[in-house]
């Protein structure tokens, strides 16, 4: 039967980042700490691949979500890039939908975790991510250890270093801002059906929807759908059917579902419905018509993810904000949305 790292933290009687930090042969850990977790290893009959322990280059895990969005893409190809660049091997399993890709690469002797997923993956070596704002405010009032200067916490269980925050409640709020100042009122929401993103998204639309004081069930315009492109036109033709003239929406799969929804009942975008995506990539000026949408700053959050990382790592010295830094969505409009009609 096959022992985990978490058998020997607790028979050693030390953290999980501990026996981590140990087996990476990376930072603090006492001479007597380091004997004895090695110690416990022997005793439970712990193994794990070789493949780094005399190589002069680490391995890192760089990952996006299973089916990710473009600006997820976008960021982890830079790390990537950037990481091989200060000698570093890399490789990309994907993380969220199967953990054994990433368990593989832990086996080989990863030493590090880089991930644009904004949620906790309890892994075995330091999770290097980006974090949702206020998720990452409940976190630490919560007491969930979590870093934002660059440095692994030391308890017991996953530790993840916030490398940088997304304000994506903040897009939410431009996102209304844009549209309320063309006349809509009746705005709707497309949001995934599950995932604390989509909890952040639906918490920002009821807390400041335009309409949330006129007495109205803001609920009836929210369409909780699948990640996917046939969830998004059916989404959409629901809420035009419950007279929204405006929807954000927050996967571009379900941006392209609901274009092609309301096309296919002969109602146009902008005239009939205006809508706004989170998340820009090369096909958004293409749609038909071309899509406003959030963009997010991939440049800024990809140096964040670097910095943390080789400062993880002891690579550089450059010391980190104590703070992350925040990332606001900034409006990019183009022709998808319009003056409501009267």
């Amino acid at each position: 039967m096959k022992v985990t790292l978490d058998e020997v933290a607790a028979r050693a009687g030390v953290s999980l980042a501990t026996v981590s930090r140990v087996l990476g042969r990376r930072g603090a850990v006492s001479e007597s700490t380091r004997a004895k977790v090695l110690e416990t290893m022997s005793e439970l009959g712990y193994s794990r691949s070789t493949l780094l322990h005399d190589a002069p280059r680490r391995l890192v895990a760089v990952s996006a979500p299973g089916n990710p969005e473009h600006w997820q893409v976008q960021v982890c190809t830079r790390v990537t890039k950037a990481l091989q660049d200060h000698d570093l091997l890399v490789t990309r399993p994907l993380v969220e939908t199967d953990p054994e890709p990433l368990q593989t690469a832990i086996d080989a002797g990863a030493v590090a975790l880089v991930t644009t997923t904004m949620t906790s993956l309890n892994t075995e070596i330091p999770c290097i991510r980006v974090a949702e704002q206020s998720a990452a405010e409940e976190a630490d009032t919560a007491g969930t250890e979590v870093s934002v200067a660059g440095t692994p916490g030391t308890g017991q269980g996953s530790a993840d270093v916030i490398a940088a925050r997304l304000d994506l409640g903040g897009g939410m709020t431009t996102a209304f801002e844009h549209l309320r100042a063309i006349g809509h009122r009746r705005i709707g929401l497309i949001c995934n059906d599950s995932g604390e993103l989509a909890v952040q998204l639906i918490r920002r639309f009821l807390a400041e929807h335009p309409a949330r004081n006129l007495g109205l069930h803001l609920e009836d315009w929210i369409s909780r759908v699948p990640k996917s492109f046939s969830g998004g036109s059916r989404a959409v033709l629901e809420l035009k059917d419950a007279t929204c003239t405006a929807v954000i929406v927050q996967s571009a799969l379900q941006l392209h579902g609901a274009l092609h929804g309301l096309r296919n009942r002969h109602l146009q975008v902008p005239r009939d419905m205006s809508v706004v995506g989170f998340g820009d990539s090369p096909t958004m000026k293409f749609t038909g018509p071309p899509a406003t949408v959030l963009g997010l700053d991939v440049e800024g959050l990809s140096n964040a993810l670097i910095a943390a990382t080789l400062q993880t790592l002891r690579i550089s010295t450059t010391g980190l904000p104590s703070v992350p830094p925040v990332f606001r969505p900034r409006l990019v409009a183009r022709t998808s949305t319009t003056a409501a009609r009267r």
